[in-house]
């Protein structure tokens, strides 16, 4: 197939191949509605749409026989745009759309047509995907350096009458957008990053190309090792103290079998109030400087903690300084934690906690110290979170120094951390917009909080589905991060069962591993566990059945003539599925062992039969060989050609 696109006589554009139409009546728009072109003039590379406010542009460059790209300008445009739409409503039949998170958290993944009417409407960030019948259209600007880039999916059922009371038919209808968000910024004349429309066999295969490239003109950092290390938050949480730091450390060093970790990462607490970075609490009497000292004498790199968008309204920072703070337009602060009630965050009596104005010049300057001490006293590895705050949209605040949008803020803060902790720190992103990190962090945490129970809040059903949402960001942008693995054994209501499948789903993702546990108490078993899923390189599994709604993960490694399948039952019921060599892209000649009985599997009609109990997974050795010898001391060494 060719994936085509033409101009037609009423100046809307349409994409299609040579047998289905993927979208038509593109047509450009503005915050919201369809542009009104008092000409329209057909080139030859091209369209311009000639408004009373401006034209404008769209050059066409067809690169090959699966994709395109349009450039679009404004050209002498008389007013500020809050969201410039490279097409507004556009109409398609695909089967389904995948949904690109803005940040942490946030929904994505695959909806197929059914589940998406029923949401009516999705929201993506950065690039979508459409699913058609034998094929994907992925849909991306190449470089996303100035504006955020949303994407909506619509979908409405429209009922037809053959009079005034009988229902004849009902039809369902889908509307994409995709545009760019300005914010207001009066820009005349902008060209914007390349848009383009890319045609793959597979809804994953569009979805790893476009990551790739964009990664690629974002200068992706993707040189720093796998992260593997230690963090204070998920078992002391903002308790965490200098007499718990030499214990924790003595106790490292003391076991038989050490994990070989790298980082050792401090978290919230550290500080007097937040925004007072420098200023050590009570819990460190002897300041970070020494801390970060035990830390790198005990053998490993120090990490820390910083809210660095975060000032607490009892903070010397905000006595001293309420300029620093982002105001919305009626001069009120922004707050995007207001704590006047039960319980206090981190054990801090702010009431309010505001977002800093990094466009004023003594703010950055502030944070440009802040993080050069923490250099300087040791720090390797950076941790800043609920870095969303940052992301706020210049047209509904009032900055100091106004005249760019949020992407281009936040993006000129990141590049002074960056320059503050130095090319050799890892940087890990927490709660933060995806995108515009990209060129920054060498890691990213990807979904919720997770906590000691599968249910309640602090359960995994959020991060399952953003790992698997997000999976096509991974080693593209940054390397994910699910959140710590838990591990002990004491103090925790994970099963057995639990603990095992997300400690392997965390490994064969490829993603960061890390704990908080004491791994000097817990049982060997659980720290056996933990140098069981400890990373080689980087790595990144195929995920088969992306473009479905399933109640599995499944997850194949291939390398060489070996790899790994895995198997996670993330739902309340047993499983019981079938799987085929060919729908796992393997070669049917392969021989399967299960890590679970270290034997080889036997199939069924040339197919794997698995049954799975709820929260349970298994995970397979794929190998040419007929005889394998499993290792359960390291994963990773199970892919060797000598095992």
């Amino acid at each position: 197939m060719e994936l085509r696109f033409r101009i037609e006589a009423d100046g809307s554009l349409t994409v299609s191949s040579e047998k289905e139409v993927f979208l038509k009546n593109v047509y450009p728009g503005i915050d919201g509605h369809s542009v009104r072109a008092l000409r329209v003039r057909r080139e030859e590379a091209g369209i311009i749409w000639e408004t009373a406010e401006g034209s404008i542009v769209c050059h066409v460059d067809k690169q090959d026989e699966n994709c395109f790209e349009l450039q679009f300008s404004l050209v002498d445009y008389l007013r500020p745009i809050h969201t410039f739409q490279f097409f507004y409503q556009a109409d398609t039949d695909a089967e389904g759309f995948y949904q690109a998170a803005e940040g942490m958290g946030h929904d994505t993944g695959y909806y197929g047509r059914k589940s998406l009417l029923e949401k009516e409407r999705l929201t993506g960030f950065g690039l979508c995907a459409l699913q058609f019948s034998g094929c994907a259209l992925t849909i991306y600007p190449t470089s996303q350096k100035h504006y955020e880039t949303i994407c909506e999916m619509e979908g409405c059922r429209l009922e037809r009458y053959t009079d005034g009371s009988r229902r004849n038919s009902q039809e369902t209808v889908l509307h994409l957008s995709c545009g760019a968000r300005m914010e207001n910024v009066n820009r005349k004349n902008v060209d914007f990053a390349p848009l383009k429309f890319l045609m793959t066999e597979s809804l994953e295969a569009g979805l790893e190309k476009a990551a790739e490239e964009i990664g690629r003109n974002m200068s992706a950092r993707l040189f720093m090792p796998p992260a593997y290390h230690w963090c204070s938050w998920y078992y002391c949480y903002q308790n965490f103290d200098q007499l718990q730091l030499t214990e924790y450390l003595n106790g490292l060093a003391g076991m038989e079998k050490r994990p070989d970790i790298k980082y050792f990462q401090l978290d919230v607490g550290y500080c007097t109030s937040i925004g007072d970075w420098l200023e050590p609490s009570e819990r460190f009497p002897k300041g970070l400087k020494a801390a970060f000292d035990e830390i790198r004498a005990a053998g490993f790199v120090p990490g820390i903690w910083v809210g660095a968008f975060m000032a607490g309204n009892r903070s010397r920072l905000y006595r001293e300084h309420p300029d620093w703070i982002l105001y919305d337009t009626e001069d009120k602060p922004v707050r995007p934690w207001i704590t006047d009630n039960e319980p206090k965050p981190w054990g801090y009596q702010d009431e309010e906690y505001y977002c800093l104005d990094t466009s004023h010049p003594e703010a950055m300057a502030y944070m440009k110290n802040v993080f050069e001490t923490l250099h300087s006293w040791g720090a390797e590895m950076f941790k800043t979170d609920f870095m969303l705050w940052g992301l706020q949209d210049s047209s509904r605040v009032k900055r100091h120094t106004p005249g760019k949008t949020s992407v281009e803020y936040f993006r000129e803060y990141l590049q002074v951390i960056r320059e503050a902790i130095g090319e050799e720190s890892y940087w890990l992103g927490c709660i933060a917009p995806f995108l515009p990190f990209v060129g920054y962090a060498d890691g990213m945490r990807i979904g919720g909080d997770v906590g000691s129970s599968w249910d309640g809040e602090f359960g995994p059903q959020n991060m399952m589905r953003c790992l698997v949402g997000n999976h096509f960001t991974n080693h593209h942008y940054y390397q994910t991060d699910p959140d710590a693995v838990m591990l002990r054994d004491f103090q925790i209501r994970l099963t057995e069962r639990e603990i095992h499948s997300l400690a392997l789903l965390a490994v064969i993702s490829g993603s960061c591993i890390y704990t908080s546990d004491p791994l000097h108490r817990i049982a060997e078993e659980r720290a056996a566990l933990f140098r069981f899923i400890e990373p080689d390189k980087r790595r990144k599994p195929s995920l088969p059945f992306l473009a479905e709604e399933r109640p599995e993960i499944v997850m194949v490694h291939k390398e060489g003539a070996k790899g790994l399948l895995f198997i996670l039952n993330k739902t309340e019921d047993y499983l019981r599925e079938t799987y085929s060599p060919e729908e796992l892209d393997f070669d049917p000649s392969w021989n399967i062992f299960s890590f679970q009985t270290g034997e080889r599997e036997a199939l069924w009609k040339k197919q794997l039969v698995v049954s799975i109990p709820p929260h349970g997974c298994r995970l397979f050795l794929l190998s040419a060989d007929k005889q394998v010898t499993l290792d359960y001391e390291r994963l990773w060494n199970n892919l060797k050609a000598d095992i």
